[in-house]
């Protein structure tokens, strides 16, 4: 039995003002979930931003899926080393904070330390600079409605039909590759995914590309990406010059090709 996200984005508002000492972040949306008739208990929010479906920015959540839906759970996420040890490693990052968006209202509700219950909180879709709400996940046991449940299923791209195919994570050195929330290297990183996974490939770039990755969109350098056996870029601004082959791993560089080419046209008199 799936969640109705509607239900699920209401059911919390009869707890305003239960101190958190009652009920604490998690707590709450495990209470909200069991009113819906879904009793699960995970050991904190770190743990329940790894179990969803989706995960990114409330921006990207309107890119993919057309809105920010009733029901979403949102987190206050950092890549700061915070999360438990166990989970060390893993490239997620640490999730420190969880609640629901409500649609109505300020927009979110939740346990909070700060205020010491249940309340209110602002979220308006979108990633503040400083502080509150910075990702959004859906989770495929939540019901957001056909055209959601359907993207998250993998049905289709959200519109987006640039995702046509898959590629390989690659790096000559080391054991993962950064995924970043922007194209540039000094912008966060959302995820440190490692060398042979799969990413599908959203859009493509000669330095970067838009790249989806565990439920994690972002940003990957071009020359660390395989599609099949061709490698997208060798080194960094050279994507344009050269492509490398498996098996032989073979550097072609198409300025010389060409200028082969029009060699052997000229003698063919097959030019101009």
């Amino acid at each position: 039995m799936m969640v109705n996200a509607d239900k699920l984005a209401q059911t919390g508002f009869k707890y305003l003002g239960v101190s958190y000492k009652e009920m604490d972040c998690q707590a709450f949306v495990e209470r909200c979930l069991k009113d819906c008739g879904c009793s699960l208990n995970l050991p904190g929010s770190n743990a329940w931003f790894r179990k969803m479906t989706w995960r990114g920015s409330p921006e990207e959540c309107k890119a993919k899926f057309g809105s920010v839906p009733d029901g979403a759970f949102l987190y206050i996420w950092a890549d700061d080393g915070g999360e438990p040890a166990k989970y060390h490693g893993d490239g997620i990052g640490n999730a420190s904070h969880i609640g629901l968006t409500t649609g109505t209202g300020k927009g979110a509700i939740h346990s909070s330390q700060s205020r010491g219950c249940v309340c209110e909180s602002e979220f308006h879709g979108k990633t503040i600079k400083h502080g509150g709400w910075n990702r959004v996940g859906l989770w495929d046991q939540v019901d957001y409605g056909e055209k959601i449940n359907r993207i998250l299923n993998g049905g289709d791209s959200g519109g987006d039909e640039s995702v046509s195919e898959w590629a390989t994570v690659y790096a000559p050195s080391g054991e993962t590759v950064n995924l970043r929330q922007k194209a540039s290297v000094t912008s966060d990183r959302l995820a440190k995914v490692p060398i042979g996974s799969k990413v599908a490939l959203l859009s493509y770039g000669d330095k970067w590309c838009y790249v989806e990755y565990n439920g994690i969109s972002g940003y990957m350098m071009t020359e660390f990406l395989i599609i099949g056996d061709v490698t997208l870029g060798d080194e960094p601004g050279q994507a344009d010059n050269h492509v490398t082959l498996d098996p032989n791993t073979v550097m072609v560089n198409r300025d010389i090709l060409e200028g082969i080419y029009n060699q052997i046209g000229d003698i063919l008199g097959l030019r101009g």
